[in-house]
């Protein structure tokens, strides 16, 4: 038997490719390591969204260049950060024996069934991103998530248009381009007709702008919605502001089995720094959109991300982001401080904030944030909600953690995972609310 190590890194969208690549290599006679260190084969999906995502994987390399000095394996890396550094990670670390860019993961699945029947050795082919570039389009999988999983993502979409002058995730994923429905659907049934799935999450790097011919976003949700009426709950990753149609919103409201929870990032406060970022909305903009949410979905949790430390933030702009995150009042909140990234436009403005300045000043918005979800949460203190049982407490094998349709974490008493509990929120522990199971 071949042994495989699959290690993935970054967000939803490379969970999604893992998913798939590892049904694939079971498929093709592979057999997952109970370790690292057992494995005949170590892939490492890769993030490069921000320098430390990449800094943990060079980290990683090191640990796997050592391994194979006492245990001989084959070393892969793909993903984002395969396809932005191409030759440079062979070349720092040769121990590597595949890079595999963005474009490439079909190809490299159809080499490992080959390989796994003797047919080829898995470095052949000249399949490394810098040999091959960009040929041909991104091709989605017919399936994404792990059988008997009863969360799935299903990604609907794929790249970005929208060149944010910090982000490196168009020139790692390309353009966009939006999978065919019927494909979507067929891979949403597949799942359903298993039984087990009680939550979908539709992934893209720009869900909003989903479009097929005449079909968008909020077309694509009431067909889904028209073709499977008893629909578990659906999430959907991650939206841009400027394509949040109202239409979405009432969508939204519309159907109950939409999670009442949006992740909206804005980014920043100022509209300064939103120009800088080539974000294409203004503060007010983003502001008008909340409450235009919040009319269609009064119950809504909105979580969003924050980035602090743009070139040229002053503290005025500073400021505004404060003052903004006052008025949405989000629920919860990504936060994280510029570094730049080779090959966007932000990478030839001077990045004038000093890294201690943005330190201070992510802390402080952190402390701001962390005070408004408490305040949040406390508010829900005594209601009664559904939530998604995960499986047992890490700290308590007889309390279960579950996920309320807003992403947050509920510990409660009991046994079991994979159905929907009803339980009252009693308490409140850091970010984790404890309760107690009612009936339905």
């Amino acid at each position: 038997m071949r042994r495989f190590w699959l290690e993935t890194y970054g967000c939803q969208m490379n969970k999604a490719e893992s998913n798939a690549l590892e049904g694939q290599m079971l498929d093709s006679g592979w057999v997952p390591a109970s370790a690292a260190e057992d494995a005949d084969l170590v892939i490492l999906n890769t993030c490069s969204v921000r320098l430390t995502a990449e800094n943990r994987i060079w980290g990683r390399l090191g640990y796997f260049k050592k391994l194979k000095e006492t245990r001989p394996h084959t070393l892969v890396v793909m993903g984002c950060m395969a396809e932005r550094l191409k030759g440079e990670i062979k070349k720092t670390v040769p121990a590597v024996d595949m890079v595999v860019g963005t474009f490439q993961k079909a190809d490299f699945a159809r080499l490992l069934g080959q390989a796994a029947c003797g047919r080829h050795a898995l470095a052949a082919e000249g399949l490394q991103s810098e040999g091959r570039g960009r040929e041909g389009a991104y091709a989605f999988q017919a399936r994404h998530s792990r059988k008997n999983d009863y969360r799935a993502f299903v990604p609907i979409m794929h790249g970005c248009d929208n060149f944010c002058s910090y982000c490196i995730v168009p020139f790692v994923r390309g353009r966009e381009v939006s999978r065919d429905p019927h494909s979507i659907f067929g891979e949403i049934g597949g799942l359903l007709r298993e039984g087990r799935v009680k939550e979908i999450t539709l992934l893209g790097q720009n869900v909003n702008s989903y479009r097929f011919q005449d079909l968008d976003f909020p077309g694509l949700l009431e067909e889904l919605f028209r073709r499977f009426p008893d629909a578990p709950w659906i999430r959907f990753l991650t939206s841009h502001p400027k394509d949040f149609s109202p239409a979405l919103a009432k969508c939204m409201a519309s159907h109950r089995a939409m999670c009442r929870h949006i992740h909206l990032p804005v980014q920043h406060g100022s509209d300064t720094i939103l120009a800088a970022m080539n974000r294409q909305y203004t503060r007010g903009a983003y502001l008008a959109l909340t409450e235009t949410i919040r009319e269609a979905l009064p119950d809504v949790l909105l979580s969003t991300d924050l980035l602090i430390g743009f070139p040229g933030e002053t503290d005025k702009d500073f400021q505004d982001t404060l003052d903004l995150i006052r008025a949405v009042r989000f629920d919860d909140a990504f936060t994280y401080y510029y570094n730049p990234r080779q090959g966007t436009a932000a990478w030839k403005m001077p990045d004038s904030v000093p890294e201690k300045l943005k330190l201070e000043r992510l802390r402080e918005l952190i402390e701001v944030q962390k005070g408004i979800s408490r305040e949040k949460k406390k508010q829900r203190l005594g209601t009664t909600v559904d939530v998604l049982a995960e499986g047992a407490s890490k700290k308590n094998s007889a309390e279960i953690l579950g996920r309320t349709e807003g992403d947050e974490m509920v510990v409660f008493p009991g046994q079991g995972a994979g159905d929907f509990r009803k339980v009252r929120l009693d308490q409140l522990k850091g970010n984790t609310f404890y309760a107690h199971e009612v009936s339905r």
